[in-house]
């Protein structure tokens, strides 16, 4: 299907996964190297004429070097990327309240001004990469706080795609509005995802002690969600593909083997 016919249609829904990169850049490669990944960035579905009135085109929220961005996904699709995967998480609990409130946690998250010197942003991404590695996840997260350097934002910014997730399942929780395995469903982070208890399992806590364990893994695991990579949203089972955009057709796609077909 041509982009126009697809961006005109009702395909997209609020706080569906975007993954993109950019060829011919240095950062974008360094993330995909450090990764194994064909992706380097992560944004979200944020708002559009089939969601919400007064509006005449779909736009995505991504985290730029200037902070955050809610940028045309017409011209982000022009612009910004050689191409892009969509993906969506889906559950029978996830309706319009949690998909909105997902995208407005990630607004609220994203307002750090990036400020770095060119040539230090590439180098600190190529660090982070090197370090990542060679270390793991949080470890790079950990140790460029100590050096009172801020993350590569191209990896928290796909961070932030899932604290946004997170977030709002603990606020669901918290208000007793939903079970406190929800919050299994919602972790993307592989490793993360195995500090919590089995689905089956939370039913022998009592109602206070599943909250306190659900938000003491939010703490005690924020360093490993916030450094989940473009990789992570890719590879997770949690979300399911969609669509590939890319010269100006959209193809659908039903696993990871499809996109990367289509990526070759």
């Amino acid at each position: 299907m041509p982009v126009e016919d697809f961006l005109a249609g009702n395909y997209l829904e609020r706080s569906d996964v975007v993954l993109t990169r950019r060829d011919w850049d240095l950062t974008s490669w360094a993330i995909r190297w450090a990764t194994d990944s064909p992706f380097s960035h992560a944004a979200l579905v944020f708002t559009g004429p089939q969601f919400e009135s007064g509006y005449s085109n779909t736009f995505v929220i991504e985290a730029a070097t200037s902070g955050v961005d809610l940028t045309n996904l017409r011209d982000y699709i022009a612009d910004k990327s050689s191409f892009l995967a969509i993906k969506r998480f889906r559950k029978g609990w996830f309706d319009e309240p949690k998909q909105s409130r997902v995208r407005g946690l990630l607004l609220d998250k994203i307002k750090a001004d990036y400020n770095f010197w060119a040539i230090g942003h590439i180098a600190r991404n190529i660090w982070f990469g090197v370090e990542r590695s060679m270390r793991g996840d949080k470890e790079a997260i950990q140790t460029f706080r100590e050096r009172d350097w801020t993350p590569p934002n191209e990896y928290i910014c796909s961070g932030l795609v899932q604290i946004g997730f997170v977030e709002t399942v603990l606020e669901y929780i918290k208000s007793e509005q939903m079970p406190q395995s929800a919050l299994s469903e919602v972790v993307f982070h592989s490793t993360a995802a195995t500090r919590l208890p089995d689905k089956d399992d939370w039913q022998y806590l009592d109602d206070e002690s599943s909250k306190t364990t659900a938000v003491l893994f939010r703490n005690q695991n924020f360093d490993a969600l916030e450094s989940v990579t473009p990789e992570d949203l890719a590879s997770s089972e949690k979300l399911n593909w969609l669509y590939m955009i890319k010269n100006g057709l959209v193809y659908k796609a039903d696993s990871y083997d499809d996109v990367r077909k289509l990526i070759e």
